[in-house]
C-alpha cells in the first residue's frame, strides 16, 4: 500500500508542469508563510527557478536513490536561498512544516 502511495505521488508529479509545482508551492508558502508582496514575487521566482532545475532529474529514467540524492541537493540550495527572503519567524517556520512533512512521509513509508 504505501509503494502504491508513493508510485502514485511520483507519477502525480510527472504528470504536473514546472509552472503548476511552482505555482502550488507559492500559494501554500503565501498562506502557511503569510507572505508580503514583495516576499511573494521573490518567492513565486524562486519556486519556478527551482521547478525548472528539478524537471530534468523528475522525467529522468535514472535509479530512486540518484534522484533522491540531486533533488535533495538542489532543495538545500532553495532552502538557502529562502533563508534570504524570508524573516526569521517565517524562515523558522518554513523550517518546522519541511521537518514535519518530512517525518510524515517516512511514517507512511514503514
Amino acid at each position: 500500500m504505501t509503494f502504491t502511495n508513493v508510485s502514485a505521488q511520483a507519477k502525480k508529479l510527472k504528470d504536473t508542469t514546472p509552472e503548476q509545482r511552482a505555482k502550488m508551492q507559492t500559494e501554500w508558502m503565501t498562506t502557511k508563510l503569510a507572505l508580503n508582496t514583495s516576499q511573494i514575487q521573490k518567492v513565486s521566482a524562486l519556486n519556478l527557478q527551482y521547478a525548472q532545475k528539478n524537471e530534468p532529474i523528475i522525467q529522468s529514467s535514472e535509479n530512486k536513490l540518484s534522484k533522491f540524492k540531486k533533488l535533495k541537493a538542489l532543495q538545500k540550495e532553495k532552502s538557502n536561498a529562502l533563508s534570504q527572503i524570508l524573516d526569521a519567524a517565517q524562515y523558522q517556520k518554513y523550517q518546522e512544516i519541511k521537518d514535519q512533512m518530512i517525518q510524515t512521509l517516512k511514517e507512511k513509508r514503514k
